[in-house]
């Protein structure tokens, strides 16, 4: 486990795999993710989407919670009904954050050397210098074109 940077555990989960990929791999999460989702298999984009989806459902289920906490004031009923929503919400959303988590650094970890593949890198083991040359090619700016005269 990394140290706790996060206001909450399931930000801090995902923050964790972030940093152990760029300690690790030299690899950062946000800059290479949306090129690696271009070459992952379909089942593990699968995958990953279903983790995201039970992880946005976790959260839209604590929200419910909070919109019956002012009903209580009225209502006594939504008072007990309002907190098996937070305790049910929190469980899911820590569950659904690990396995989040897990597929995302595992999909860089299995798939990076792919996508450097494609973007025809020399083939290296995962590693510092194969997730420092994606970096490179990643971050290099585009070239500008002179305007026409």
């Amino acid at each position: 486990m990394e140290r706790p940077e996060r206001p909450t555990w399931s930000g801090d989960r995902i923050h964790a795999a972030a940093v152990r990929l760029d300690r690790d791999a030299y690899v950062n999460l946000l800059t290479v993710w949306p090129h690696l989702w271009l070459v992952l298999p379909e089942e593990i984009r699968g995958d990953i989407g279903r983790a995201r989806a039970a992880l946005a459902r976790a959260a839209v289920l604590g929200g419910w919670a909070l919109l019956y906490l002012p009903l209580a004031w009225w209502w006594w009923p939504a008072a007990p009904l309002a907190a098996t929503l937070v305790v049910i919400s929190a469980r899911r959303l820590r569950t659904a954050s690990d396995t989040y988590a897990t597929l995302l650094e595992a999909s860089v970890r299995l798939h990076l050397t792919d996508l450097a593949d494609k973007m025809r890198i020399e083939e290296q083991s995962m590693g510092p210098l194969l997730g420092g040359a994606v970096m490179r090619r990643l971050s290099s700016p585009a070239p500008v074109s002179e305007p026409a005269s």
